[in-house]
């Protein structure tokens, strides 16, 4: 999909304006096994660190999970589903499926906030910063053919999963993979709907 902008721009600018545009969030059945080249996702955690980041605090950390590694992920959910409040937190079959989880993609990138012990800046901008790292891996995994997701339930951002990193505080994990098929088509809102020009 080639997003339709004047026809000025610049060939750089065409290309960054098509990965924004082509970024899709894809569910874990959706990725293929193939594991991502160990260059790829460092080129990935390197644009994630460029992120904006008031004062330079740059508060985000990552943790990688990928190949036999991912085993040690999948106790972390099975750990952190348990202690939750699911009303199936005991069951083998239930915490099974949480370990399940961790190797249906190839690639999981935590998404940890470390803030200094006499911060510079509120939590917020510090958590604007981390999303923003985290929306610069999107967009550099799809610009590698990767797709993926932000995830963010219980378990993801969980006390216990946040201890086991190491982490004091977890907004979550990337899973990223090469997409089994087409990326779904999306639309969005037009901009007379969502902005107000005041010139």
């Amino acid at each position: 999909m080639t997003a339709t902008l004047p026809p000025t721009l610049s060939a750089q600018a065409q290309a960054v304006l098509d990965v924004i545009h082509t970024r899709r969030t894809v569910d874990l059945a959706l990725l293929q096994p193939d594991p991502v080249p160990r260059e790829v996702t460092e080129a990935i955690l390197t644009a994630g660190t460029w992120a904006p980041t008031h004062g330079r605090t740059e508060p985000w950390r990552f943790t990688v999970f990928t190949g036999p590694g991912r085993a040690q992920l999948a106790e972390m959910f099975a750990q952190a589903y348990a202690a939750g409040s699911a009303p199936d937190r005991d069951s083998e079959p239930a915490l099974a499926a949480q370990r399940a989880r961790a190797w249906r993609a190839p690639l999981w990138i935590s998404l940890e906030l470390h803030m200094p012990a006499r911060p510079k800046m509120p939590e917020w901008e510090e958590q604007a910063a981390l999303a923003c790292a985290a929306q610069n891996m999107l967009l550099a995994a799809t610009a590698f053919g990767l797709a993926g997701k932000w995830v963010s339930g219980p378990v993801m951002i969980s006390p216990v999963t946040a201890a086991a990193l190491g982490a004091p505080k977890l907004l979550g994990l990337l899973y990223l993979g090469y997409p089994a098929g087409d990326r779904p088509a999306s639309t969005r809102a037009p901009l007379s709907e969502k902005v107000t020009w005041v010139e």
